[in-house]
């Protein structure tokens, strides 16, 4: 099949931005996944297609060959989920040079133009590439990267197409934050609201407890690289004006950095969490994750840098995420991820965009990046600690 040009890969995103790929829709999310199946099967390559499937949310690794190597050189990552829209945001318009729309930015583009990227390359580089393909990113990721993970899958380096970078950042981010997020529950014991010493009183215990985390971790005023406890709420079963409630809920959201010892496993979090009130019970842990590493040095990483330096033609930096992609699982086994995206602005937003020419960049990077890596077998990757 002859290479597809800009428009084409465009015309592709269109339609996968036109389906409502949510965790709410699990037909959207096959119909978006079935739209990158069609592709892949359209490029007319001898590839394998694994498909996995783990909640009903399906996912796919494709690779040369009709074997799995025990260890891909290079993985391309892309997810098709995306968060939910208002029903005009899945009709994607196209204005002043820019593509609107929901997963124009995360990052429906961009599974598009790995795909196209893999298919492209996958019979010409001199290693084994894969491309990952999930549907349950803005979702945990649970179902998608990691259940591959637990299936064997294994990568040096991997590029997640992850969104993150704005329309006026040259960078590539390199590290992400841990993260933690959980339900802490305080029980108490009922009484009458007019007598609450008869009683004890649950959302009491929640707030000292809430005071005394932010107390250690206060919420800065201006962006920082420093580990931040977020309270995203307290809750109660109680209704009534006139109890005293037994119990209470407190949901949590930490972002760690990688030398923080209150993190350094669930164990010290359990540990850090019993500091502040012995009666505290974690009673749900949806995620947990140590930070994502890539070396400076890694020398993939480096082609990477030097391939959309010579796109651009502006010098690119290595950067910290506050958030965290599915990048973090294969940091969990030793693995080096980095995210690098198309350049937009709005994720998550009612006017979230790309601009074609960050589209058509993007494409070039990773075919200057591939390129690189054919022309010079690559180095072997340089072991570091996550």
């Amino acid at each position: 099949m002859p290479r597809l040009t800009n428009s084409q890969l465009l015309d592709i995103t269109k339609e996968l931005m036109a389906v409502e790929s949510t965790a709410q829709n699990p037909a959207g999310l096959r119909k978006a996944y079935d739209i990158i199946v069609r592709l892949l099967q359209d490029s007319g390559k001898k590839i394998t297609i694994e498909h996995f499937v783990s909640q009903g949310k399906p996912s796919l690794l494709a690779y040369k060959g009709s074997k799995r190597p025990k260890k891909f050189e290079i993985i391309l990552n892309g997810h098709l989920d995306v968060v939910p829209g208002a029903p005009s945001q899945y009709q994607p318009v196209v204005k002043d040079g820019k593509l609107y729309g929901r997963g124009a930015y995360d990052m429906k583009a961009a599974a598009v133009i790995l795909a196209d990227t893999f298919c492209e390359f996958v019979d010409k580089v001199p290693f084994t590439l894969g491309l990952q393909i999930v549907t349950d990113e803005e979702n945990a990721g649970k179902d998608g990267t990691l259940h591959q993970i637990r299936q064997g899958v294994r990568g040096d380096f991997v590029i997640c197409g992850d969104c993150g970078r704005s329309s006026t950042a040259y960078e590539i981010a390199n590290e992400t934050k841990g993260i933690a997020v959980g339900d802490i529950s305080f029980s108490g014991s009922s009484a009458h609201g007019a007598y609450p010493w008869r009683g004890k009183n649950a959302i009491l215990q929640a707030a000292q407890f809430v005071n005394a985390v932010h107390a250690r971790y206060p919420t800065p005023n201006e962006e920082t690289f420093k580990t931040t406890v977020t309270v995203t709420a307290i809750t109660t079963s109680n209704q009534a004006h006139t109890k005293v409630p037994d119990n209470a809920l407190v949901k949590i959201d930490a972002r760690f950095t990688a030398h923080d010892k209150q993190f350094a496993s669930q164990e010290t979090f359990a540990a850090f969490i019993k500091s502040f009130d012995p009666d505290a019970q974690i009673v749900g842990m949806y995620d947990f994750c140590k930070p994502a590493y890539c070396s400076p040095k890694n020398a993939q990483l480096l082609r990477l840098k030097a391939a959309a330096e010579k796109v651009e033609a502006h010098p690119f930096k290595f950067a910290m995420r506050h958030g965290t992609g599915d990048g973090r699982f294969y940091a969990n086994v030793g693995d080096e991820a980095c995210e690098f995206g198309i350049a937009g602005e709005g994720q998550h937003s009612g006017d979230e965009y790309i601009t074609l020419e960050a589209f058509n960049n993007y494409r070039a990077t990773m075919q200057e990046f591939m390129a690189a890596n054919v022309a010079l077998r690559p180095a072997p990757m340089l072991q570091t600690a996550a």
